[in-house]
């Protein structure tokens, strides 16, 4: 089994320690200063879920030169998508599974546009993990679960018996776009609200409106996804902001917020452009959306 990572942060690095834990033949695409630190410290895992794990893993930044793959896991960020689907094409063909392992809900459509060959497995990753300063990869803890699809038939069995072992739970999902958007939901909230307010869960939370504008993005979310015909729980809102009110580490924040505060490349058209791009389309108001993310982007386009 040939197997390709590309895109060594927060995720795909630990999805590419997890694979070198079991399997040889595992390539991993990176650049600059993150393939020279691989090729000369290996890949480096701290992880609550997993434990301590070193690899020495091929590394390259040329996918080109690795022939065709049987999986390619791609874990870059939402905006860099297009860009690494397009340097995996030499690699992919009939048999591959390309797994696109972003946040958002639409990352497989841009898959299916841009690769002509290949089976795009549907899934979704619930882990909270970090790439640190030295390229290490931090993962905190107790869980990391994926859902895969199980319309792929032969393929989603290849897939779910490739990744069954521990370090990761998982799972079928008769409707993978529940499970997306799920996900999706939350980090339309959370992530929005932390970048917003560039503070950690605790310090949203306590403001005096913190929970109730949670409540409203959640919920916001929650009805662009209603909309669109995905089979949602009713009570899915108020499952959410209770599992994340009542999380036990709140002084933490998340990955837009991260990058909000850093001044870099961020995830917010992912999150809430989405959302409001969408809703525009089908005429539906979801206004303290809108107000987060015009803040926002105004914010980051300015500096």
């Amino acid at each position: 089994m040939k197997i390709m990572v590309t895109g060594i942060g927060g995720i795909g690095g630990y999805m590419a320690s997890f694979l070198c834990a079991y399997y040889d033949d595992v390539t991993l695409i990176a650049r600059r200063k993150r393939k020279e630190s691989l090729i000369e410290k290996g890949l480096i895992l701290h992880s609550d879920f997993f434990g301590e794990h070193v690899a020495h893993p091929k590394v390259t930044d040329d996918p080109s030169s690795c022939g065709i793959q049987d999986v390619i896991f791609v874990c870059v960020k939402n905006y860099s998508l297009p860009a690494a689907l397009q340097a995996v094409i030499p690699c992919v063909d009939d048999h591959t599974m390309i797994v696109c392992m972003q946040n958002g809900v639409d990352h497989s459509e841009v898959a299916r546009s841009i690769l002509p060959k290949g089976k795009i497995m549907d899934s979704t990753i619930y882990i909270n993990t970090e790439a640190q300063a030295d390229f290490s990869i931090r993962q905190s803890g107790a869980f990391a679960r994926m859902y895969i699809s199980s319309a792929e038939g032969e393929y989603s069995t290849t897939l779910h018996d490739l990744l069954d072992h521990p370090g990761l739970k998982i799972r079928y999902a008769d409707d993978i776009r529940v499970e997306v958007w799920n996900k999706f939901i939350t980090n339309c909230a959370i992530n929005v609200i932390t970048a917003y307010y560039e503070d950690t869960f605790a310090g949203v939370f306590a403001r005096p409106q913190g929970k109730e504008e949670f409540h409203t993005l959640l919920h916001e979310a929650y009805t662009i996804g209603k909309a669109q015909g995905v089979d949602l729980a009713d009570d899915l809102v108020d499952t959410i902001y209770h599992r994340v009110i009542g999380q036990k580490n709140q002084n933490v924040t998340s990955s837009l917020a991260h990058d909000v505060m850093a001044r870099r490349p961020n995830e917010l058209e992912t999150f809430s452009g989405y959302l409001v791009k969408t809703a525009e389309k089908l005429g539906i108001d979801i206004p303290l959306s809108k107000q987060f993310y015009e803040a926002l982007k105004e914010r980051t386009s300015s500096e």
